[in-house]
């Protein structure tokens, strides 16, 4: 492994232009806190981090998949896709960062959640309700399951504008603000 811990990313993948974590991440480090889906109060407006030799190390260790999973094309670089990608030990999250009806219902976006589905692959969506209010999060595999064996995407974009809907209804509990 490289001295930087990034022997997982996909060679020569560069963030780029694209700022979609210094929003939607949570930072609660010791000398340093952020909310979740607000714009980090370093980011610079030209882009670029005022402090990115000392950032936190969430900022220095944390990667969107598109950075480590191969085959994400670069239109799924997160300010290109409007989706922010991220891996856990439970499957793949979808987390817009754009309006969700219009960037999870793209033929590209059944194709990566259908494919995952049929696989068996956990796949769940991040879906942001009230402004300055919790994602609502909602695990997608039991609900698409019929709806991705109709091999429709047609069927497979209702049943995902209809899931998106209900999340957007969902009452959350609000952003905590952090004192730091």
């Amino acid at each position: 492994m490289r001295e930087d811990k990034t022997s997982h990313l996909v060679f020569g993948r560069e963030c780029g232009e694209c700022t979609a974590c210094c929003v939607v991440l949570l930072i609660d480090d010791e000398n340093f806190k952020k909310p979740a889906d607000q714009v980090c109060s370093n980011l610079m407006e030209q882009g670029g981090c005022k402090i990115y030799t000392t950032r936190p190390s969430v900022c220095q260790e944390w990667y969107c998949a598109w950075r480590f999973m191969e085959q994400l094309d670069e239109t799924w670089r997160p300010d290109r896709s409007g989706v922010l990608l991220r891996s856990d030990e439970n499957g793949i999250i979808f987390q817009p960062i754009r309006d969700p009806k219009t960037v999870l219902t793209t033929e590209r976006a059944i194709e990566l959640i259908g494919g995952g589905v049929a696989q068996g692959i956990p796949m769940s969506m991040s879906i942001p309700t009230k402004e300055g209010f919790r994602s609502f999060g909602l695990s997608l595999n039991d609900y698409l399951e019929e709806a991705v064996q109709s091999r429709n995407l047609v069927t497979i974009q209702e049943k995902m504008i209809e899931l998106i809907a209900y999340s957007e209804a969902q009452n959350t509990a609000m952003i905590p603000i952090l004192e730091g």
